[in-house]
């Protein structure tokens, strides 16, 4: 069974800020962005309109977080269905390079995404909260309707996360933060 958006948010929302520590392999600054990980098959298509739209979310919001875009057999370039699908949606992918899924993708990532890529969770392992978008429209059949079914899903993960991180900043004075994580005080 395949995560939700909601079951994956609750996942980010409870995840203990030392869970969250010993599962990344390198301290993160403060002020470091942490990144969503989109993937699908080719790395150019459904994972790149989530990561425009999640990219256009976390900066209207004014969110340290960033998004990236990687494929299981990534193409050579981003088809000129996305890229003109996403103009005409006011936003502009700028320089991008498809590439390939791998766990040096989870150094700084605190979720991971994956659009019909059973073969993701099994790369990641447990290391980091992992939702399966499947199923979801093809964009090739009909940009808009594709659009509007990941724009959804976007949504609502940026809407979680924005809660985490405004939870994050209203610590009670009984914490400390220490590399970007809420910390209980000594």
């Amino acid at each position: 069974m395949s995560a939700t958006p909601r079951t994956i948010c609750s996942v980010l929302l409870t995840l203990s800020p030392w869970t969250d520590m010993a599962q990344s392999p390198r301290p993160r600054a403060a002020n470091d962005s942490q990144t969503v990980v989109f993937v699908c098959e080719h790395g150019t298509v459904k994972s790149v309109v989530a990561m425009a739209y999640f990219t256009q979310l976390a900066q209207e919001r004014h969110l340290r977080l960033r998004a990236i875009s990687r494929g299981t057999n990534p193409d050579s370039r981003v088809p000129s269905l996305v890229q003109d699908g996403l103009r005409a949606d006011g936003l502009t992918l700028g320089p991008f390079t498809p590439t390939q899924f791998s766990p040096a993708d989870l150094s700084s990532a605190i979720a991971v995404i994956s659009f019909d890529q059973p073969s993701v969770a099994a790369l990641v392992a447990g290391r980091l909260p992992t939702s399966a978008w499947d199923g979801m429209p093809a964009v090739s059949d009909d940009y808009g309707v594709a659009r509007d079914a990941i724009r959804r899903r976007v949504t609502e993960l940026v809407d979680s996360l924005a809660k985490r991180q405004a939870g994050r900043a209203r610590a009670p004075s009984s914490t400390r933060r220490v590399d970007g994580f809420l910390r209980p005080s000594r």
